[in-house]
């Protein structure tokens, strides 16, 4: 069984996991964008999530950075993330999502709704993400905003968005899942409102993910390596429910 096989408009999908270089590009960028800022602030530990936030030099919202232990591997936690459709079960008010492009085996981009509260309008999104692994075992999956990938929808388009997952086995037998992201909404949102649900955005999101990463198909996924011990991919086993 292929990759990205739980999601219809992704399926027969090989995941090829070495790294490339537009992905270190990309980092590179990210990682410029994110040496301006200022100290991190913690906004809730609770439930075994931490959430911090914090201003980036010359940008009126804040980015935010979430992170907690799951009972999940590397490959599990992969099939989730990468089943863009799948968004609406565990992201934090995304009402759709798909796959617009598949640029390479670790590249693609896709198209996400997101709802905001009464009265503000939804808003919708286009990111190119990138996935590569660091060292043996770490994986990082960059995304950035592509806002003029397909023309104007109803909803609002995001112009400026960018952010990372960072999965990392700990010694525990557990799972690190690290979210960074910034969003500026657009349109005309004051600070104060976006900043303010920065909290539940991530808390809610990852609090989902960790248990639907235990659910079929993604517990059944498993890394595939090559003849000389590097992942080059995922394949799922058959759940026997």
């Amino acid at each position: 069984m292929t990759f990205f096989s739980p999601s219809p408009e992704i399926d027969d999908f090989n995941l090829n996991l070495h790294k490339l270089p537009s992905v270190l590009l990309v980092t590179a960028i990210l990682g410029l964008t994110w040496t301006d800022a200022y100290a991190w602030e913690t906004r809730l530990d609770e439930d075994g999530i931490l959430v911090q936030s914090r201003l980036i030099s010359a940008t009126k919202y804040e980015e935010f950075r979430a992170e907690t232990e799951i009972d999940a591997t590397v490959a599990q936690a992969m099939a989730l993330l990468i089943d863009i459709s799948a968004c609406t079960q565990w992201l934090f008010r995304c009402k759709e999502g798909r796959v617009i492009r598949e640029t390479s085996t670790t590249e693609r981009t896709f198209y996400q709704v997101t709802s905001l509260p009464f009265p503000a309008k939804s808003r919708d999104s286009i990111f190119h993400a990138a996935i590569t692994f660091e060292g043996e075992s770490t994986v990082r999956v960059t995304m950035n905003s592509m806002p003029d990938e397909i023309p104007q929808t109803k909803h609002i388009r995001i112009r400026e968005s960018f952010g990372t997952y960072i999965l990392e086995p700990t010694r525990k037998n557990k799972l690190r899942v690290t979210w960074q992201q910034y969003v500026d909404p657009g349109g005309a949102l004051p600070a104060w409102m976006v900043n303010s649900m920065l909290t539940d955005l991530p808390f809610k999101s990852l609090r989902a993910f960790r248990e639907l990463v235990q659910q079929s198909p993604y517990r059944d996924a498993r890394l595939v390596y090559g003849p000389d011990g590097t992942p080059t991919g995922i394949s799922f086993t058959d759940s026997q429910d």
